[in-house]
C-alpha cells in the first residue's frame, strides 16, 4: 500500500510538510525489491529544501534500502528491482547511478569502518570537494570548519588506521557535510558515539539545515538521546513511519504519527521517546519490568571472576589503573564510559583474551560476544555456527526459535541482517555454558524488539546461575541491569545500583550517557558567503590544512633529499634502470651500478647502512637462488672438474650478472618505496601521468584496507580464541592451523565486504570522470631535473667506462 497521512489524506498523499511545486524530492509509487524478497514501499510523496525528516520502522523494514535507493545505490551496487519514479534535485538516482546523483547527496552509511576511504583524514574530508571542482584555495578552511563541525577538529592530520569507531563515524560526516549537499542521507550517524557525540553530531545537522536550503532524512534508533533534554520537540518535525514488510504506516508530523500509531511501531519493534513509552505503558497496563528493583537469588555469592589491582592498556598507553571488580552469580553488571575509555580493553581482559599490564584476573572461564559478530563466525551455515558450541541438537533447535533464526537455518551467518547476526553470535556463546558471559554493546544497530530479546537472553542466563558483564552506552539498557560500573578518568567507579547512576547527573555526564552543555560554536560559511577574505586561512588552522598557499602539506614534508622528490620522476628513472639492467649481461657495470645506487640510498633516503642490509633480505635470497640455478645448469667451461658438482665458467659470469640484475632493481624499488607516500605517489600520477582519478583513489581506498588489516586480524583471531575450550583456571587455548583458517577465510569476506562499501563510499564523494581540482599538488621542479639528469650521466658513465 501506498502512504497514509495521518490526516486522513488519500494514500500515495505527500506530507503536510511538503511543497510539489519546490520539491527537491519527489517520489511516486517508488517500490524497490530485494533478491531476498525484503523491500520498501511503494511510498508517493514529496521534500522540500528545509524539510528534516525521520524515516522510523523496525529492523528489516527497508529504511537503509531506502536511502542507498535515493543516493543512487540500487541497483548498481545494489541488486534490487525498482519500480516508480524519483527525482532528486532534477536527477533520477536510480538511472543515473551513485556518483551523479551525488552532485545534490550526502550520504552517511552504518559502517564507520567504511564510512572513510582515503588513509588521511583530511584529504578524504577534501575529496568531495575536488571532485566538486572547489578552489584549492578554499578547500583548506574548508575541510578544517567540516571536522569543526562534527566534534572531529583533532583528528585533521590523522591516519584513519588509528581512529575509533566513534572517531571515524564523525570524521565520515565532516567529509558529508564538507560537500555541503542539498539532500542529507544519514543512516544511523550515532551508532557508535557517547552522549557527547550524539550531541554534536545533531548539532551538525541542525546547523546545516538552518539557512533552509538544505533537506535531511534521518534514520535513528536512539530517539531519546537524539532529542536529548528537549525531547519530543528536538526531533524531525516529519516523520514517515514503516511497518515491518516496509509498507508506509503513516507521513506526517512527528507528533501525530508518534501519538496515534505508537501502539503499532511499538508492537512492530520501534524504539520510541521515554515519554511515550511512558504513556503507552500506563494505556496497555503493561509496566517495563526494572530487574534492579527486585532481589536476585546468588547476588551474595562469591564472585565467579575477579579482576585485582588490574592496568589495562595498549602499546604503552594505559587506559585504566587499579581496576577491582567482581563478577557474580546471578547479577548483570553493565559497564559504561565514554567512547576510548577502555570498555572492550576491560572485557577482553576479563576474557582472557589480553594480558593485563599489572594485577591479575581469576576465577572461572568467560565467553565474549564481541562488538562485530562477523569476526566471530567459525561456521558456514546458521546451524552449524550453533551446533560448532557443542550443545545437542535439542537445544540448538530451541536457541534457534528463540533467536527468531529458525527460517535462516541453512543461511550463512555473513549473509544476515546486522540485528541478526548479533543475536547468532550471542546465542552461539550462550550455548557453550561458560560459568560468565561479557558481551560488548549488546544492543548496537538493534530496534527495540531486538533489544528485548537479547537482553531477556542475558537476564535468563544471569537468572541460571551466570555471572554477565555487558558494555553499553544505552541508557535503556543500564536500567535493566542490576548493577553498574562506570569508567572515568582511567579509574572504575563502582559497582553500583543503577538507581544511583540514574540519580546523579554529573556521573552520567562523566559515564558519556548524558550530553555535557553545549559549547558555543559559529555557523559555517556556506559558498555564497565565501569572499576574498577567506583566501587567507587563520593561523589557528592546523598546518596540515594550511595548504591553500603551498603545494604541499608542510607539516607532513619529508627531510631525507629524495623523498622531497617528485615520485613519478622517481617511478620513471627506476623503470628506465630496471630496462637497462635487464639488457646487460655483464656483471661488472651492474656491480658498479649496484654500488652507486646503494650509496645514493643511503645518503638521498638517509637510511643507516645495517637497516639497508635487513631490508635487502628478500633480494638477496632471490639473487642466490638465481646465481646458483645458474652456475649449476649452464654448460661450458667446467674451471674445476674435481667437484662433485658441475660448475661451469659460463655459468658463473652470468649468475653473477642475473643476480646483481635482481640486486639493483631489488635495491631501486626499495629506495623509490622508502622516498615515496601512497598519497603523493597518486597525486603525481594524476599530475604527470595522466592516471585517471578513479584508479588512483580506488588504489589509496586500497592501502586504507591495507592498513586496517593487521587490526581486523587480531579482532578475529581474539573472536575466534573466544569460541575455544578454557582450561579450568579459565586459560583459553591456542589457535590451531584449521582455526587459522577459519580465521583466514572470515578476514577475506570481512575485506571483500568493506571493499564493496568503500567503492560505494568513493562514488557517494562524487569521483568519477572529468575535470577536479587538486588540493595539495606534487610539483616537479628544478631539482627533479636535476635528478634526471644526474642519473642519466652516471648510468651513461658506467656504459662507457666499464
Amino acid at each position: 500500500m501506498s502512504a497514509e497521512t495521518v490526516h486522513g489524506g488519500p494514500r500515495g498523499a505527500a506530507g503536510p510538510a511538503s511543497n510539489p511545486s519546490a520539491a527537491l524530492l519527489k517520489a511516486e509509487e517508488l517500490e524497490v525489491v530485494l533478491p531476498s524478497g525484503d523491500g520498501v514501499g511503494p511510498w508517493s510523496g514529496t521534500l522540500a529544501a528545509g524539510d528534516h525528516v525521520l524515516l522510523l520502522g523496525p529492523s528489516g523494514a527497508g529504511k537503509s534500502t531506502l536511502l542507498r535507493t535515493l543516493a543512487g545505490a540500487v541497483p548498481s551496487h545494489q541488486h534490487g528491482c525498482v519500480t516508480g519514479s524519483v527525482r532528486v534535485g532534477g536527477i533520477d538516482p536510480v538511472v543515473d547511478g551513485v556518483v551523479t546523483t551525488s552532485r545534490v547527496v550526502g550520504y552517511l552509511g552504518q559502517d564507520p569502518a567504511s564510512g572513510v576511504c582515503l588513509p588521511d583524514v583530511a584529504d578524504d574530508v577534501a575529496l568531495p570537494l575536488e571532485n566538486r571542482r572547489v578552489p584549492a584555495a578554499q578547500i583548506g578552511e574548508r575541510v578544517h570548519g567540516a571536522l569543526i563541525a562534527a566534534d572531529a577538529g583533532d583528528l585533521v592530520a590523522r591516519k584513519a588506521s588509528t581512529l575509533s569507531g566513534g572517531q571515524l563515524q564523525r570524521a565520515a560526516l565532516a567529509a558529508v557535510l564538507a560537500a555541503r549537499p542539498r539532500l542529507l542521507l544519514l543512516d544511523e550517524p550515532t551508532a557508535m558515539l557517547d552522549a557527547d557525540g550524539i550531541a554534536a553530531v545533531r548539532r551538525s545537522i541542525q546547523a546545516a539545515l538552518q539557512d533552509g536550503d538544505v533537506a535531511a532524512i534521518l534514520v535513528e534508533h536512539r530517539l531519546d538521546e537524539w532529542a536529548g533534554a528537549d525531547g519530543l520537540a528536538a526531533l524531525p518535525p516529519r516523520t514517515i513511519a514503516l511497518d515491518r514488510s516496509g509498507r508506509v504506516l503513516a507521513d506526517g508530523p512527528t507528533s501525530e504519527v508518534l501519538l496515534q500509531h505508537g501502539s503499532a511501531l511499538r508492537a512492530e519493534g520501534c524504539w520510541l521517546p521515554r515519554d511515550l513509552e511512558r504513556s503507552l505503558e500506563r494505556t496497555l497496563e503493561m509496566p517495563l519490568e526494572r530487574s534492579h528493583e527486585r532481589p536476585l537469588e546468588g547476588s551474595h555469592e562469591g564472585p565467579l571472576l575477579r579482576a585485582d589491582g588490574v592496568a589495562l592498556g595498549y602499546e604503552g598507553h594505559r587506559l585504566l589503573e587499579g581496576v577491582d571488580l567482581d563478577v557474580r552469580a546471578g547479577q548483570v553488571l553493565a559497564v559504561v564510559g565514554r567512547n576510548g575509555a577502555g570498555k572492550s580493553t576491560l572485557l577482553s581482559a576479563l576474557a582472557r583474551l589480553e594480558p593485563p599490564l599489572e594485577g591479575t584476573v581469576s576465577g572461572a572461564a568467560a565467553g565474549m560476544v564481541f562488538q562485530r559478530p562477523e569476526a566471530q563466525f567459525i561456521s558456514s551455515t546458521v546451524i552449524g555456527e550453533l551446533r560448532a558450541s557443542g550443545a545437542g541438537e535439542t537445544e540448538v533447535d530451541e536457541m534457534l526459535e528463540r533467536l527468531a533464526l529458525a527460517d535462516w537455518s541453512g543461511a550463512s551467518p555473513f549473509r544476515l541482517s546486522g540485528g541478526q547476526q548479533r543475536r547468532l553470535s550471542l546465542g552461539a556463546m550462550l550455548l557453550t555454558g561458560r560459568p560468565v558471559l561479557l558481551a560488548d554493546e549488546p544492543g548496537f544497530g538493534l530496534d527495540r524488539a531486538a533489544q528485548d530479546t537479547v537482553l531477556g537472553l542475558l537476564r535468563e542466563s544471569a537468572a541460571s546461575g551466570r555471572g554477565v558483564v555487558m558494555a553499553t552506552h544505552d541508557l535503556r539498557a543500564v536500567e535493566q541491569a542490576d548493577a553498574v560500573a562506570v569508567l572515568a578518568g582511567g579509574k572504575v567507579l563502582g559497582p553500583m545500583p543503577p538507581a544511583q547512576l540514574l540519580e546523579d547527573t554529573d556521573l552520567l555526564r562523566r559515564a558519556g550517557l548524558v550530553a555535557s552543555p553545549a559549547p558555543e560554536t559559529s555557523r559555517t560559511k556556506r559558498d555564497d558567503e565565501v569572499g576574498a577574505a577567506d583566501a587567507a586561512v587563520p593561523s589557528a588552522v592546523p598546518s596540515v590544512v594550511r595548504s591553500a598557499e603551498t603545494s604541499t602539506d608542510p607539516s607532513a614534508a619529508p627531510r631525507a633529499w629524495l623523498s622531497r622528490r617528485n615520485p613519478t620522476v622517481l617511478l620513471g628513472l627506476l623503470t628506465a634502470l630496471s630496462l637497462v639492467c635487464i639488457t646487460l649481461t655483464d656483471p661488472v657495470p651492474l656491480a658498479v651500478l649496484y654500488v652507486l645506487l646503494s650509496v645514493a640510498t643511503l645518503v638521498g633516503c638517509r637510511i643507516r647502512p645495517l637497516a639497508l642490509l635487513r631490508a635487502q633480505v628478500p633480494f638477496v635470497v632471490f639473487a642466490m637462488g638465481v646465481f646458483a640455478v645458474n652456475v649449476l645448469s649452464r654448460p661450458g667451461h667446467e674451471p674445476w672438474p674435481e667437484l662433485p658438482v658441475r660448475i661451469t665458467q659460463e655459468g658463473i659470469v652470468l649468475g653473477t650478472a642475473l643476480a646483481l640484475r635482481a640486486l639493483v632493481i631489488g635495491l631501486g624499488a626499495l629506495a623509490v618505496a622508502r622516498a615515496t607516500d601512497p598519497r603523493r605517489t597518486m597525486v603525481s600520477l594524476q599530475q604527470h601521468a595522466r592516471l585517471p582519478a578513479r584508479y588512483a583513489y580506488a588504489l589509496l581506498s586500497g592501502r586504507r584496507l591495507l592498513d586496517d588489516l593487521p587490526s581486523r586480524w587480531a579482532t578475529i583471531t581474539r573472536a575466534h580464541r573466544a569460541r575455544l575450550p578454557v582450561t579450568d583456571a579459565g586459560i583459553v587455548s591456542r589457535l590451531r592451523p584449521r582455526h587459522l583458517v577459519a580465521c583466514a577465510f572470515a578476514l577475506l569476506v570481512d575485506a571483500i565486504r568493506s571493499a564493496e562499501r568503500l567503492a560505494f563510499a568513493l562514488e557517494s564523494r562524487g569521483l568519477g570522470e572529468g575535470p577536479r581540482t587538486i588540493w595539495r599538488p606534487v610539483p616537479c621542479g628544478r631539482a627533479d631535473l636535476l635528478l634526471v639528469v644526474a642519473v642519466a650521466i652516471a648510468v651513461g658513465a658506467v656504459l662507457v667506462v666499464c
